[in-house]
């Protein structure tokens, strides 16, 4: 599975939407909407700043604050919403209002809720991306070849995360750079900036 399909799938399970909810007083679908919304991007921006070798390790720096291993859906509800807003500040540098805003319009909420919501993730994003960009172990080798087999016995039109995309990518703005980001760039950057 790749890392935005993972991040995605824990981040929208009915335990996280419904941390996310009751902390940003919004309907679990429409932080559904943020998330899938913003992850993209988030993730896409990332990329770019650890394309150069400050930026990547200057995430790096920032992973190894974000260790967290416990529920995806925990993270959230204990997040310190004040580390998250700096978080995605680093992230989206000046274009985090517009960023900010951008999600509350495709979520239908308002900007204090869309803030809530990215500033609750963030660290939880940190956390998942640092245990994924762990160097390869034996067993995390094996276990994501049974992973993509199991995933290509499934019919991707019925499985969740088929399903999922095919609503997810109808957004038509930002489908091209949505379909092209799915987390394995950076995990490459910040695997060889780890040697």
């Amino acid at each position: 599975m790749d890392l935005l399909s993972m991040i995605l799938k824990n981040m929208t399970s009915d335990s996280s939407l419904g941390a996310l909810a009751g902390k940003a007083g919004v309907s679990a679908d429409s932080v559904e909407k943020a998330i899938t919304s913003a992850i993209p991007s988030l993730l896409g921006s990332m990329t770019k700043n650890a394309s150069s070798v400050k930026g990547a390790q200057s995430l790096l720096g920032a992973l190894a604050q974000h260790e967290d291993t416990s529920d995806v859906s925990s993270q959230i509800a204990n997040a310190d919403e004040e580390d998250g807003s700096k978080i995605i500040g680093k992230i989206m540098g000046d274009d985090k209002d517009d960023f900010v805003s951008s999600i509350a319009k495709k979520a239908g909420i308002d900007i204090g809720q869309s803030s809530s919501i990215l500033n609750s993730i963030a660290p939880a994003l940190l956390s998942t991306i640092s245990q994924a960009a762990k160097p390869d172990t034996p067993e995390s080798i094996a276990k994501e070849a049974a992973e993509r087999e199991a995933a290509a016995k499934e019919d991707s039109g019925a499985s969740f995360l088929g399903g999922f995309f095919k609503k997810f990518l109808k957004d038509e703005d930002d489908k091209d750079a949505k379909a092209g980001i799915d987390g394995s760039d950076l995990l490459d950057i910040l695997k060889k900036t780890m040697l």
